[in-house]
């Protein structure tokens, strides 16, 4: 299998964090791209032009990036990253679906970022930001469910929140949310975490 990839990108790092949360590292092929390349989005399989994207042994496109952590999870061995059903399932893809939002509304912000002063709109920085705070909130309040678990849900949870130190500095979410914080600091010390760590896209060649 071949892993179109970036250490830029949130929700390739979620890709990746799963990969050496099951071991399963060795069996993927990472094939770097550049998100803000032209060229590299025309060259990725997947035909939005987005990574991350999996491309399987017998050629098939696989993504964006929840789809490739369940086709990981199903084909490979490892531990069980998702449920297959009940309540357990519905659970950790609500938890990723929040992360998924926040960090959607974060990469807009970014892009945002990269017009001219002038040109940059205080309205869409303003309701983006509105949705990851607002996401953390919601997150704070079943923080103290989430134990050791490490599983789709807690992995993008926990790449959203590291995501949203990058991208407000400035702006403390720990204080008023301080359950969510400690499991989060705890979290981050993980040897999945602490190796991918995000490059900044700009300076990323």
């Amino acid at each position: 299998m071949k892993l179109r990839w970036s250490p830029t990108s949130p929700f390739v790092r979620k890709v990746v964090v799963l990969m050496k949360e099951k071991g399963i590292e060795d069996a993927v092929e990472k094939e770097k791209s550049n998100p803000l390349s032209r060229e590299d989005r025309a060259a990725t399989p997947s035909p939005l032009g987005k990574i991350p994207c999996l491309v399987t042994d017998d050629g098939q496109s696989v993504f964006d990036s929840p789809v490739i952590m369940e086709y990981l999870d199903t084909v490979c061995d490892g531990p069980e990253m998702l449920p297959k059903s009940g309540d357990a399932r519905w659970t950790v893809l609500r938890r990723q679906a929040t992360a998924d939002g926040m960090i959607g509304s974060m990469v807009t912000c970014f892009v945002e970022s990269l017009k001219k002063p002038e040109r940059q709109s205080g309205g869409v920085l303003a309701h983006n930001k509105g949705i990851v705070f607002n996401g953390i909130a919601a997150l704070e309040q079943e923080a103290a469910s989430f134990g050791e678990t490490v599983d789709v849900g807690t992995i993008s949870i926990a790449v959203a929140l590291s995501f949203a130190d990058q991208t407000f500095p400035e702006d403390d979410w720990r204080t008023d949310n301080p359950a969510l914080a400690a499991w989060f600091d705890a979290f981050d010390q993980r040897p999945s975490m602490t190796e991918t760590v995000l490059v900044d896209a700009q300076s990323f060649e």
